[in-house]
């Protein structure tokens, strides 16, 4: 494979690997921990300018994603700032190679045959669910199943295949079938008992941090909206979520049947300016006065794609706690009444106290 070489697929990660080539994996956090080429570094597309200085400029970077666009995306960025950069196209999700980190454990169950599929096994059709809506369903039905019940799931999310893979190591479950026809995917999956870490000496072994936590500052529809998918998806892995919202991302949370409040001064010019609730945000690119908006909740209508205050409703029901910094929310004029009922109310220091437990630390 030479240097010249400027049309890459993603089967040709091993042999990139193989040659010391650098990969860069452009995914967020939670999905690379999910899964990835195990030689790839991981910094997410929309962080990519953020550390440029930590990439190298001497070497080509081989840049994947989990579908092939934000892949896309990266290289325009790394090339326009000087870098020589290349797209792995059709990216992780049709990554079948030897160096899948998420092929490092098997299940014995799933792969010797030993268990039958249940025919009164619970049947679900997620048929046209984007993602993390079937992973989000998954994790509804198998939370309610008893050890040894078995459920069905069909969706058309291609991507899923690997998701549901992730999920059931993650979550200590099994996959007994995972079959993708032409336009669909079809997976069974079945409750295992929930089973204790030993030391190897019999000595049971207790995660300590297994926490997300993420500070959302922006108050931007398209990167509140990514926030919530990451959300849903670490809480759906097992993760006790903590989303910390500060300054503009009180706007996030509003309640949009909160009644009016009397304000005057600055507290009533910084209501007048700001979004209602989440349903008004604007979009952080090609906005143009609100149209851009209106545009891309009409396509993610049109996808199949959960609106946002969807995706803030379904976080509730999960358990991701949300906390609104009460600090911000003096500065910006927002009383308690004026945000969701769910909301819990805190400072740095509860924010902090949460992210000491975690292993997944995001700011967006």
């Amino acid at each position: 494979m030479s240097r010249t070489q400027t049309n890459y697929h993603i089967s040709d990660a091993d042999q990139l690997v193989k040659e010391n080539g650098y990969l860069l994996d452009v995914r967020e956090p939670f999905e690379y921990e999910m899964g990835h080429i195990a030689e790839a570094d991981n910094i997410p597309v929309n962080e990519i300018e953020e550390h440029l200085e930590s990439l190298p400029k001497d070497r080509r970077i081989h840049v994947y994603c989990q579908r092939g666009q934000r892949g896309a995306n990266a290289v325009e960025i790394l090339e326009r700032n000087g870098f020589d950069a290349v797209n792995l196209e059709e990216g992780y999700s049709a990554y079948t190679g030897r160096y899948n980190s998420a092929d490092e454990v098997e299940d014995s169950d799933a792969q010797d045959g030993s268990i039958e599929i249940d025919p009164n096994r619970i049947k679900v059709e997620a048929s046209g669910l984007q993602c993390p809506g079937p992973l989000l369903k998954v994790n509804e039905v198998m939370g309610a199943l008893e050890p040894g019940q078995q459920m069905e799931i069909t969706v058309t999310d291609f991507g899923f295949c690997t998701d549901v893979e992730a999920w059931a190591r993650k979550t200590g479950n099994s996959i007994l079938k995972n079959e993708r026809s032409e336009d669909k995917v079809v997976v069974v999956l079945k409750k295992n008992k929930p089973q204790a870490k030993t030391d190897g000496e019999g000595h049971q072994m207790v995660e300590t941090k297994d926490g997300a936590t993420m500070v959302v500052f922006s108050g931007d529809m398209d990167k509140a909206l990514a926030s919530f998918i990451i959300a849903t998806g670490a809480k759906s892995m097992g993760k006790d979520v903590t989303m910390f919202f500060t300054f503009w991302g009180l706007n996030v949370i509003k309640d949009p049947k909160a009644p009016k409040k009397k304000k005057s001064g600055l507290d009533k010019a910084f209501s007048m300016m700001m979004p209602k609730s989440a349903a008004k945000l604007p979009i952080s690119n090609m906005n143009m006065f609100g149209l851009g908006s209106k545009m891309i909740q009409y396509v993610m209508k049109k996808k199949k794609v959960d609106a946002l205050t969807e995706m803030i409703d379904k976080a509730d029901k999960l358990g991701v706690k949300m906390v609104a910094c009460t600090m911000s929310m003096d500065i910006m004029a927002i009383e308690k009444d004026e945000l969701l009922p769910n909301i819990n109310f805190g400072g740095v220091g509860t924010y902090l106290g949460d992210a000491e437990n975690g292993n997944l630390n995001l700011f967006i």
